[in-house]
């Protein structure tokens, strides 16, 4: 069961990958929070409002996403996942140090990834705790972001931004973990109640009519995004984390994405997807199959974007071949290593047999 490819939550994340690594080129180039190149100089002009618009949410469904394959997993512990995320948390609070003051640390991407990861790791195996643990998820997930606010304690910065994070539209510091361990607590519960189900069982089957029932709603939700005003957010820029929305701004999109993974759950979409060969090959992209690999190797280049900041501005066409071939570069990158990883293993394996 677990080696099994969903090949259209291979697509999703693909999607959120361009979405996430765009994001990341712009902010470590420039950090400002209006795209200030037109359509004519620049590809990310015709992506912005794409992206508020849209895939705002990028990161919670590659949180859900990541979440609910580990769930799916049969290995216990993937020490390198602990590992990468955990100098990923060293390196950004070294990166967000002023001089030696550890108060000017900023609780961030890694630290919430860390704590999901530990958290996960003592879920219960019961399908009906797991279960309950899905129900609980998803009622923090309908609590208003007011209501959080309001919980965050006034004396500790760092414990506020842990529990809560700074949920206004004016910061960019999001992740806390009330509500947002709901995401992975969510994906890997629904993960592990399905991972031992025969393939004949209703949830790869599915019902009659579910699947253009499901794409009608999901349809409706995307029509309906920019013609209201409490939902369209394109004029507030690159840094209204989705952290702040109101309950409708947040599940007229999260509940689109909960309905893609419930569809590429099904046998039919499965064997539909897997006759085209871009779909197959899009599955065995690095970005999809390591993905976490990758998304810690892209920070190597990033690096050199802040370096390019002003060639950026004066040639927007540069920045737009940085951003493409970065992408790029990680994937190779990415699969040298795992090619060097896999052969370093299988010398080990040897030199024990010979032993």
């Amino acid at each position: 069961m677990n080696q099994r490819r969903f090949l259209a939550l291979d697509i999703l994340r693909t999607f959120s990958v361009i979405v996430i690594t765009f994001y990341h080129v712009w902010e470590s180039a420039f950090g400002e929070d209006r795209m200030f190149f037109t359509k004519s100089q620049s590809i990310y002009a015709y992506l912005t409002q794409f992206f508020v618009d849209y895939w705002s949410y990028s990161g919670i469904i590659l949180a859900l996403i990541s979440f609910f394959l580990i769930g799916l997993s049969r290995k216990d512990i993937n020490w390198q996942r602990y590992l990468l995320v955990a100098i990923g948390l060293v390196g950004m609070m070294i990166h967000d140090q002023s001089q030696t003051d550890y108060q000017s640390w900023s609780w961030n991407l890694y630290g919430y990834l860390l704590v999901s990861l530990l958290t996960v790791q003592i879920l219960p195996n019961n399908k009906k705790a797991l279960l309950a643990l899905s129900a609980l998820s998803l009622s923090l997930l309908f609590i208003p972001v007011e209501v959080f606010q309001s919980l965050k304690p006034s004396d500790s910065p760092i414990l506020g931004q842990m529990l809560i994070g700074d949920l206004d539209a004016t910061t960019t510091i999001g992740w806390g973990l009330l509500p947002w361990l709901s995401i992975p607590v969510l994906g890997f519960s629904i993960g592990r109640v399905i991972r031992d189900l025969s393939m004949n069982s209703l949830v790869f089957t599915g019902l009659k009519y579910e699947v253009p029932v499901l794409l009608a709603v999901a349809a409706g939700l995307i029509a309906a995004f920019p013609f209201r005003s409490d939902v369209s957010v394109s004029s507030t820029g690159f840094y209204y984390y989705v952290f702040s929305g109101s309950v409708w701004f947040f599940w007229s999109r999260f509940a689109v994405i909960l309905i893609w993974i419930r569809i590429s759950c099904l046998n039919s979409v499965n064997q539909f997807l897997n006759r085209f060969k871009i779909v197959r090959m899009n599955s065995e992209l690095a970005w999809n199959r390591h993905f976490g690999l990758c998304y810690f190797i892209q920070f190597i280049f990033l690096s050199w974007a802040s370096q390019l900041s002003l060639e950026f501005r004066a040639n927007p066409r540069l920045m737009d071949l940085f951003w493409i071939g970065m992408v790029a570069a990680t994937e190779v990158l990415a699969r040298l290593l795992v090619i060097r990883l896999r052969s370093f293993k299988l010398s080990a394996n040897k030199l024990v047999n010979r032993t």
